[in-house]
């Protein structure tokens, strides 16, 4: 671990590692941005070409499309931002069960609504191609359907689980994702690093513990050495917060585990954020 991650004094210090800085961000991410975003301006001209036309029903056909495309192009958009610098406090708090880095509340938005109209319009999709009298209709019906009720899981676990967090607690390191929660144990927390994937990522290696659990919503859930990976990855452009601010508090009650008892308390949130307002 790498003395530059170990949280500074207070006030707090906004400064990113070197890993992080100064890094290009996915032009690919840029360009769906917006080409999705032209895509939707497309299709708002089509529900005004078509209301003109006072065609109600293929008004409201573009008006679907018009909310569908706009919301990958902001997902996109979203994401190619999510590698700005960004000096945000406001997303963690202090909670009984210690530190808790919540999840920002646009991209668990944007990725909910994806998969609800993803789900909506594969569903629709399947019953247009039931009403045809042909056995290429029903084939394609076949294969959306199990598509729909794929996404239609997808979506229930998400739901189940949103918002995502991370807790550093006193008793060791909790991660809810996705579809999937985590803990590990200080014992098996062996360290933290900053890595760049388009955006940064907090790594956290890890050791076998019997104490370390995944339950996997879809799939196995594991226990002991053997869970999840001997890893755990936190995207930064999930963080409500700055990841630094993550990054360094683990850093911090890795190397000091006489402090960690402090997580619970409200002194675990003024030595990471000092006197500012969250």
């Amino acid at each position: 671990m790498g003395r530059s991650y170990v949280m500074q004094n207070l006030p707090y210090e906004s400064a990113w590692p070197d890993e992080w800085t100064g890094r290009p961000r996915s032009g690919l991410l840029l360009f769906s941005a917006v080409f999705m975003g032209l895509l939707t301006v497309g299709a708002a001209a089509g529900v005004v070409s078509e209301l003109r036309r006072g065609n109600a029903a293929g008004a409201l056909i573009f008006v679907a499309m018009t909310v569908y495309l706009g919301h990958l192009a902001a997902i996109g958009l979203h994401s190619y931002g999510g590698g700005r610098h960004r000096r945000d406090t406001s997303g963690v708090r202090q909670g009984a069960e210690g530190l808790i880095f919540r999840y920002g509340a646009l991209p668990t938005y944007l990725i909910g609504a994806f998969l609800a109209l993803t789900t909506v319009a594969l569903a629709g999709m399947a019953v247009v191609s039931a009403a045809q009298a042909s056995a290429s209709g029903v084939v394609i019906c076949v294969v959306l359907t199990v598509l729909a009720i794929l996404m239609l899981v997808f979506l229930v676990v998400f739901l189940r689980l949103a918002p995502g967090q991370v807790v550093i607690g006193p008793d060791g390191f909790h991660h809810r994702g996705l579809t999937f929660t985590h803990f590990v144990p200080w014992e098996a927390v062996n360290d933290v690093a900053a890595l760049w994937a388009h955006s940064p990522v907090v790594f956290v290696r890890t050791i076998g513990s019997s104490a370390t659990v995944t339950r996997n919503y879809l799939g196995r859930d594991t226990a002991g050495p053997q869970a999840l990976s001997p890893f755990d990855t936190i995207s930064g452009r999930w963080l409500a917060a700055d990841p630094a601010l993550l990054l360094r508090a683990l850093a911090y009650y890795i190397v000091h585990p006489a402090d960690r008892p402090e997580l619970s308390t409200p002194a675990a949130l003024h030595r990471i954020v000092g006197d500012l307002q969250v």
